[in-house]
């Protein structure tokens, strides 16, 4: 029995390549997937054209481009067949972020080297803008074998989920984001940053009633989410303790016995610049938490205290669903690790 295009029938055909191109993209995804194997008689040019709903030229350009390729063998009067050589398919990743942040080059680094060599990796930003999101998932829709996509500022309206929906689940992994209506339709790797943070907090709450207030600035740099404001807020009333958000630290003057987060590494520098030209020492006059780790963090000022959702942990477990065909929500916990700033 022939084989049929099994990723091409479910293909968008507003793809920008060549329809040429679409099959052959499709039949060494096949290939690639195992669903197609070596020694299968595929389709003649006459039943993939009218499977497929294309031309006979158009299959027949594909065929001869695929057969230069070794991808496909032709035997005379008995039709083409799988190639059994040795035919070497890279895995093929679109990797999509909202912007390229420091914490999303850690992710796509840690990803990059765990997936290996035989792995290609494109990636793409869509600069949190839903319709550059709609366009470059509709561009590349069918190119590649797995989707890794971080929807951040992506709201869970119709064009938005259908988009996502053309995706095999199989092929998607979504991180850092949820939505209602696709649960268990594919895999994802979360953080759920209010509990997180009220637990990490609360077991070092003595540290931290050595300040007044806590100060959670914001970045427009970053993207966070906003249960960063409720996991601050509620810790801070559970232990009596004042809670300001403040849009960056340009212009502001910071208080003696107070504790500052900074979710981005700029204002982090303007809060330890501060510090020091008031002569204040860190963990003692003045507090300061960071967002994430970085190598110079363990050594800066003597030590910054660090809250982290492990980005290359992230990229490794994102790795780790490659070539996975069940579908799983993973968490990623938050972890506070604890140097002479706080």
């Amino acid at each position: 029995m022939n084989k049929s295009f099994v990723s091409f029938s479910g293909r968008n055909f507003d793809n920008k390549l060549p329809k040429y191109q679409q099959l052959i993209n499709s039949l060494l995804q096949d290939i690639e997937m195992g669903e197609l194997k070596p020694g299968e008689r595929l389709p003649s040019i006459n039943e993939a054209s009218e499977e497929c709903y294309l031309s006979r030229d158009t299959v027949e350009r594909a065929y001869t481009e695929l057969h230069k390729m070794g991808a496909i063998t032709s035997i005379f009067r008995k039709g083409y067949f799988i190639s059994n050589s040795s035919l070497k398919l890279k895995t093929k990743v679109m990797f999509l972020v909202g912007k390229i942040t420091d914490t999303n080059k850690a992710i796509f680094n840690s990803f990059n080297e765990a997936v290996g060599k035989n792995v290609l990796v494109d990636i793409f930003t869509y600069q949190y803008k839903t319709r550059q999101f709609q366009e470059i998932l509709g561009q590349q829709l069918g190119n590649y074998h797995y989707y890794v996509i971080m929807p951040h500022l992506i709201e869970e309206e119709e064009e938005n989920i259908k988009c996502l929906k053309k995706i095999a689940g199989d092929r998607l992994i979504l991180l850092d984001q949820q939505f209602e209506s696709m649960q268990n339709t594919h895999a994802s790797i979360v953080c759920h940053p209010k509990s997180q943070i009220i637990q990490e907090f609360t077991n070092h709450t003595n540290l931290f009633q050595k300040y007044r207030c806590l100060n959670l600035v914001l970045t427009e740099e970053e993207y966070f989410d906003a249960e960063f404001i409720n996991g601050c807020g509620d810790f801070c009333e559970s232990i009596n303790m004042d809670f300001k958000v403040l849009d960056g630290l340009d212009g502001e003057e910071l208080n003696q016995g107070e504790l500052y987060f900074t979710l981005d590494d700029s204002d982090l520098i303007q809060a330890i610049k501060y510090a020091d030209k008031q002569n204040w020492k860190l963990g003692q006059d003045m507090g300061i938490i960071s967002y994430n780790d970085q190598g110079y963090k363990e050594i800066l000022s003597g030590g910054i205290t660090v809250l982290s959702n492990q980005p290359e942990k992230i990229g490794r477990q994102a790795a780790a669903l490659i070539g996975e065909s069940y579908k799983t929500t993973e968490e990623i916990d938050l972890q506070l690790i604890v140097r002479l700033s706080l």
